[in-house]
């Protein structure tokens, strides 16, 4: 069994405020890093949006954390009606279209890719020949020595 976090409870307003307060710097910056590789990944720089993979889990992580104490005090924000309650709801929306835009992005590199590899398959496994005239002006296909092997393209990840 894993030991499950103490999470504190929210005893004041101001409690409530500092709660939503960090959620808020969570999200800012979950959301710095998802858009750093969403930017990356759209001008085709693969490494340095691979290598934000360990940051983004950690920002990911770290926004997770918050967002159970968050979750786990549910009544007590309620209670205080701290401001940054509605903020965090319109901060999670623009969230929500940070992680499509990058969803998108990556569809579409994967898009991408497999063409490449389609195409790639494809002149691979073509058969290398050479066309040329014979006796009466018949075109006379001259196959290679040896025929290349199909190249395998799994969709798999």
């Amino acid at each position: 069994m894993t030991a499950t976090p103490h999470i504190p409870s929210i005893r004041s307003n101001e409690q409530a405020e500092a709660l939503c307060a960090m959620l808020e710097q969570r999200l800012d910056a979950l959301e710095a890093v998802i858009r750093q590789e969403t930017d990356y990944l759209a001008t085709a720089k693969l490494a340095e949006a691979f290598a934000l993979h360990e940051r983004k889990a950690m920002e990911a992580s770290s926004y997770e954390r918050c967002y159970l104490a968050f979750r786990h005090n549910f009544i007590s924000l309620a209670r205080y009606k701290p401001s940054g309650v509605e903020r965090i709801k319109m901060r999670q929306g623009a969230l929500q279209s940070s992680l499509e835009a990058n969803l998108k992005a990556l569809q579409t590199l994967t898009s991408v890719s497999e063409s490449i590899l389609r195409g790639v398959a494809k002149e691979v496994a073509s058969t290398r020949s050479l066309s040329t005239y014979g006796k009466g002006g018949r075109v006379n296909a001259l196959k290679g020595a040896s025929a290349t092997p199909p190249l395998m393209v799994s969709v798999r990840y």
